[in-house]
């Protein structure tokens, strides 16, 4: 939008609206700070419990959960979540986009039974420190295709 000037933009049914605030999601429901309430509170809760970080996660791991490579369309982008590699400390290096099915499994599978990808196992072992788990074959011949360079153990 031009700086100071009103636009027509798209209304409901095909009308069109004269606006002069419109939200970066493009949202015509602006509340505060050129934002509709979604994405104020999204900014709330990216800086009470990410430090800020989150978008920037996000978009050094290209949307794209590090857990099983799943990539949303841009409609689906809420299925990405960030992951805190070491529970309350806020810094990029230890934080990693995943998908919600791999961020439950990280988050709430007590006991591994089956087989994950290497990299969710990491992840897996990093919250889980005392479980026990059974020993990881990948017996699908893949080579080692599924496997998330990135993913790596940390030593705190």
């Amino acid at each position: 939008m031009s700086s100071g000037a009103a636009e027509l933009i798209a209304g409901a049914a095909g009308s069109r609206v004269k606006a002069s605030c419109v939200c970066a999601c493009g949202s015509l429901d602006v509340v505060a700070r050129a934002m509709c309430p979604r994405c104020l509170a999204r900014q709330h809760h990216d800086k009470e419990y990410f430090g800020g970080y989150r978008e920037q996660v996000l978009a050094r791991d290209g949307w794209i959960c590090q857990g099983c490579f799943y990539r949303p369309s841009q409609q689906d982008r809420d299925f990405i979540v960030v992951h805190h590699r070491v529970p309350g400390l806020s810094r990029p290096e230890l934080m990693i986009s995943l998908c919600a099915a791999c961020h439950a499994i990280v988050e709430r599978l007590h006991v591994l039974r089956s087989w994950l990808p290497p990299q969710l196992v990491i992840l897996w072992r990093e919250q889980h420190p005392d479980a026990a788990y059974q020993l990881q074959f990948d017996l699908g011949g893949n080579g080692g295709r599924d496997f998330n360079p990135r993913v790596v153990e940390i030593d705190l």
